[in-house]
């Protein structure tokens, strides 16, 4: 038994440490100055505005069905309900110690898309998922994935939702008045070189074309400010949760609802499938270049935080900050969502009999904050030595993402005690 328990130890740890090492490539290439930030900014744009968009829909697509739809209600609930009291431990910690406003961002929203998710797949190679798999354990993991990127929706909608805001009521703005006056300089010598660059940079419509949708844009903005001011801030709001990721969240369900849509997608080319052997294809290759390709770029990201400009102090967070991040994140969480789930599972039918839903809720919550924050702050008028400081946040707290480790093991073990606790009471009811 104690051999089980090492090798469940080393396999998690062995799988945490090559997500690691996957931010370590990133870094490596943005050092060596493979990749520059203008680059990891597109990338990281394309990866969620089109690759997590496509991995949703192939992978929830097909795993969401009328018959156990019901197993992602939890998930739904789980992520809005720890997100919340994230927020709040967050707020309240900034406030008794008097830290920065970002540090309630950084314990509200944690990654719960490509970290999870490259995790999960390592943990494949290392088998350590069997005892709770069953027989097929790339199937498990699949559906494993399917709930994290189910979290990962409405974490995202949250976080571009009440982010900015978190970070806007008490950031200051910190211009940089050098790059302000450089800036302008461009733009004005873009303006004018317009005319020169119009044959290449023009559009390829006809002009009658293109001066009618001008028309039609000139004409829906103005009609838009018509409204009153809270109906703008309304649509406002809606239109930035209307995300490529949650259209995709929404386009997965609505396929997995539809049996005939389902089957055509998913089914074999003999069974229906008719679209699975090229747009199903296709959209399952984009797909899977999300996960690694995500955490690379992160990693090429948190290399900018290791040389700091000589102008600005240094940007080392608060000591206070940072215990308070990995309280929350890691210690908190650790002791509260796996010992809550396995209550749950274990003494009522609330959840469905899938261990691979019951470890994924338990490892939701867990983990180090959102690579998205160091967006927020640049949206938020945070000036460039609080950007530096969050970004050297970050890189600490993925430095130590093998910590992980521990909680996947306790998870995989509380999921195998719920397994015969349900064997031993196969009558239980609520």
């Amino acid at each position: 038994m104690s051999s089980a328990f090492a090798a469940s130890c080393l396999g998690a740890f062995q799988a945490a440490f090559s997500v690691l090492l996957t931010l370590g490539y990133g870094v490596f290439a943005a050092r060596m100055g493979m990749v520059d930030a203008g680059t990891a900014k597109n990338v990281s744009s394309l990866c969620v505005n089109m690759f997590l968009p496509a991995l949703l829909i192939t992978n929830v697509g097909s795993q969401i069905q009328p018959g156990n739809f019901t197993s992602y209600v939890p998930v739904f609930i789980w992520s809005i309900l720890y997100s919340v009291i994230s927020l709040a431990l967050g707020k309240l910690a900034q406030k008794v110690f008097k830290l920065p406003s970002w540090v309630g961002a950084a314990c509200a929203f944690n990654n719960t898309t490509s970290l999870p998710l490259l995790l999960t797949q390592s943990l494949t190679t290392t088998g350590i998922l069997r005892s709770i798999a069953g027989d097929d354990v790339s199937a498990a993991v699949e559906r494993a994935q399917s709930f994290f990127l189910i979290n990962s929706m409405v974490s995202n909608a949250a976080t571009f939702a009440i982010g900015p805001k978190i970070l806007g009521n008490d950031m200051k703005q910190e211009e940089d008045e050098d790059e302000d006056e450089s800036e302008g300089d461009n733009d004005q010598q873009n303006g004018d070189n317009n005319d020169e660059d119009a044959d290449e940079n023009s559009t390829l419509l006809p002009k009658p074309i293109t001066s009618r949708l001008a028309a039609v844009e000139e004409t829906a903005s103005s009609q838009f400010g018509r409204l009153p001011v809270r109906v703008q801030k309304a649509l406002s709001y809606v239109s930035s949760l209307l995300t490529p990721t949650l259209w995709g969240a929404i386009f997965a369900v609505v396929i997995g609802l539809t049996p005939p849509l389902q089957r055509a997608l998913f089914a074999e080319t003999q069974d229906g499938g008719f679209l699975n052997a090229w747009l199903t294809s296709s959209l399952r290759n984009i797909g899977d270049l999300f996960t690694a390709l995500q955490m690379f770029v992160v990693g090429s990201k948190l290399s900018d935080s290791l040389t700091p400009p000589k102008h600005l102090p240094s940007p080392n967070p608060p000591k206070k900050a940072v215990a308070a991040i990995f309280a929350i994140r890691f210690i908190f969480w650790g002791l509260v969502s796996i010992p809550l789930v396995y209550l749950v599972a274990a003494k009522t039918q609330l959840l469905d009999s899938d261990p691979m839903l019951w470890w994924s809720l338990m490892l939701m919550p867990i983990g180090p904050p959102a690579m998205i924050l160091s967006s927020l702050a640049e949206v938020s008028g945070v000036g460039q030595h609080g950007k530096m400081m969050v970004a050297r946040t970050l890189a600490y707290f993925y430095v130590v993402t093998p910590i992980m480790s521990l909680a996947v093991v306790a998870a995989l073990k509380a999921c195998e005690m719920i397994l015969e606790e349900r064997k031993q009471r196969p009558g239980l009811v609520l």
